[in-house]
This record gives C-alpha cells, sequence and structure tokens, in this order.
C-alpha cells in the first residue's frame, strides 16, 4: 500500500497532535485510544507529513517535532523530523504574524507533492481557508476543511475538486466524542427510545486559541447555527435547541467543558430532564476523525462523489448532504472498513 503523503496547514492544538498521534500509531503496536485501525485499505503507518505551514512567527523555521510538542498537551515524544514550519498564507485581517505570497506557497505545496492537504486553521479566516483549497486543487491535492468557512458546500468549488477526481472534505470537523458528536448521539438515543424530546441546550467553555477566536460575535453565531442545525437533524420533528460555545477560559487551554440540559417527554406525558457535564480535549477529540477522513480521502477504484459525500457526512458538523449520525456513521464503515 503506498503511503499518503500529507501537508499540515495550522500547527495549533489539533495540528500538534495530529502530528503527535501519527508518531505514535506509526512506531506503537499499542492501538488504545484508535479508533479504526485500517480505513481504505491504510493504516496509520501509511500517513506521512511532508509539509507543516503556519503564520505564527514563534513557530515558522522550527523543526516540526519541536513545535507539534510545545503547541498543545504533550501525548508523545515526536521523533526529529525532516519538516521545518513554512510561512502559510494569510487573506484576512490578522496580528504579527510571518506569511507568504501565494505564489510562493502554492510552489511550496507543490514541492512538497502532498496527496491531500489539511486545513486546520482558526476559525473566522474564511477568505484564507478558501485560499488554501485553491492552492490544493492547482497542486493536485485533496483537501480537508476542518473550520466552518463554507469551502466543500461551494458547489462550484467542489465541483472543480470532482472533475479533478479529488476528494473535498468539510465543512467545520465533528470531533469523535465533542460537544456536537455527544449531543447528536444522546438526541439518537432518545427518539429511539420512544420519548420525544421537547428542549435541549449545549453550552461549551474551552481555553485553546479556537475558543478564543469564536468569541468574535460573528464567529459565534455562525458556530451555533451549524452546531444547532446539525443537532436538530437528529429528530424527525423539530424541536426548540441551542449549542455553541459560550466562554473562553486561558487557563483550561486544549481542554473543553461541555454542558448539557435536555428535557423530554415519557409515558402519559411524564417528564424526563438530563443535566449534565463532558470534559474533553480538542486536539485529542479530532485525532481519530482525521486520521479516518484523511485515509478515506486517499480510497482508490471508488467513485469520487459517493465517497466525497460519505466522508463529509461522517466527519463534519456542516456538510452538503446531511445524515443522521448512525447512518453517516454506517455508510463510512461500509465503504471504508
Amino acid at each position: 500500500m503506498a503511503e499518503i503523503r500529507v501537508a499540515v496547514i495550522g500547527v495549533g492544538n489539533v495540528g500538534a497532535t495530529f502530528v503527535q498521534g501519527v508518531d505514535y500509531y506509526s512506531n506503537s503496536k499499542n492501538t488504545v485510544g484508535l479508533w479504526h485501525q485500517k480505513v481504505a485499505g491504510f493504516r496509520p503507518s501509511d500517513i506521512k507529513i511532508v509539509a507543516a505551514f503556519d503564520i505564527n512567527p514563534s513557530k515558522v523555521g522550527k523543526n516540526l517535532a519541536q513545535v507539534a510538542t510545545q503547541s498543545t498537551r504533550k501525548y508523545q515524544e515526536v521523533k526529529s523530523s525532516k519538516v521545518t514550519v513554512m510561512p502559510g498564507l494569510l487573506l484576512d485581517k490578522n496580528g504579527q504574524s510571518s506569511t507568504a505570497s501565494a505564489a510562493e506557497f502554492s510552489r511550496q505545496l507543490e514541492d512538497s507533492s502532498a496527496d491531500i492537504v489539511l486545513n486546520l486553521i482558526s476559525s473566522g479566516m474564511d477568505k484564507t481557508s478558501a485560499g488554501y483549497a485553491n492552492a490544493a486543487l492547482k497542486a493536485g491535492a485533496a483537501f480537508v476543511n476542518s473550520t466552518p468557512a463554507k469551502i466543500a458546500t461551494n458547489a462550484a468549488l467542489a465541483s472543480k475538486f470532482a472533475q479533478k477526481k479529488l476528494v473535498l472534505a468539510g465543512d467545520d470537523l465533528l470531533s469523535q466524542f465533542g460537544g456536537t458528536a455527544f449531543h447528536k448521539g444522546m438526541i439518537d438515543f432518545i427518539v429511539e427510545r420512544g420519548v420525544r424530546v421537547k428542549k435541549s441546550y449545549q453550552l461549551d467553555v474551552g481555553g485553546s486559541e479556537e475558543t478564543r477566536k469564536t468569541m468574535d460575535e460573528r464567529i459565534k453565531m455562525a458556530k451555533r447555527s451549524m452546531k444547532t442545525g446539525s443537532i436538530g437533524l437528529e429528530a424527525p420533528y423539530q424541536f426548540e435547541s441551542v449549542a455553541g460555545t459560550t466562554e473562553y477560559t486561558d487557563f483550561l487551554g486544549d481542554s473543553r467543558n461541555s454542558y448539557y440540559w435536555m428535557v423530554s417527554e415519557g409515558f402519559l406525558g411524564s417528564n424526563i430532564v438530563m443535566d449534565l457535564t463532558l470534559r474533553t480535549s480538542d486536539g485529542a477529540n479530532a485525532g481519530n476523525v482525521l486520521f479516518d477522513v484523511v485515509r478515506a480521502a486517499m480510497a482508490k477504484g471508488v467513485n469520487i462523489k459517493k465517497t466525497t459525500e460519505t466522508i463529509n457526512a461522517y466527519g463534519f458538523k456542516n456538510p452538503a448532504k446531511k445524515y443522521r449520525i448512525r447512518e453517516a456513521y454506517s455508510n463510512f464503515v461500509k465503504m471504508f472498513t
């Protein structure tokens, strides 16, 4: 089986944890915590990171192994990498940064011969995400948009990727056991048990840079709309629901606390109330899904349209074609494992 050459854009919590995960599951016999050992015939050891980009001056120019263990919680001591973090694009307003021109970035991406590009930058940088997607298309690489930017749901762009038989995955990554995935799963279970959901809310508090950026009112409301719509899909009827990030607390770091309150109606109209807390780590929660998406995107001998649709419904909150969480997972497993 050929290797999968990956370019990582944004070496923050998620990007750094992904790098640690590739190193760990490629060099250890311990598969605890790995959701799927093989996807589309590929193992984690088939993933090779060939390029990394960031706009943070403290990361650019440094060895990827060093950045990966300094940007988030250290789960794994990453062996020295041949990859140096290079300056990325910046097409949206931002603070101090180290950036490359579009032409320079495209050249570096093409030189890496990446098969797939992971867009793991912060929310709110929609123009930059679009710039990265177009550069990947030009380089002949599949593209994974983990941000809420409307990239995979852009019909014109999706058509261009499909014409080149490349997967365009997105939008807004659905973590393995994060706030939205858990919320969707609980609503699905309540409905399956014949109980009627009446009201539901999810409040998230985190300490990552992504959470801090989400405090911008425009970004907060956009993400809330995506999450709420994704959760509402799990019931065959409408119910009152609100979901989204509500507060940034710096000392939480990569951790996220999600608070849920659900009111349902059971037999004879009896009241059923759930009030619970979920504590997770953003970076680690994204790792398994990214591993699966990366490997599935490189599947051989499959219809590109159906492949893309299946990947997107499985791994993202806002895919172009939406499925309930149970059906999306079942379709993914049937196609790729």
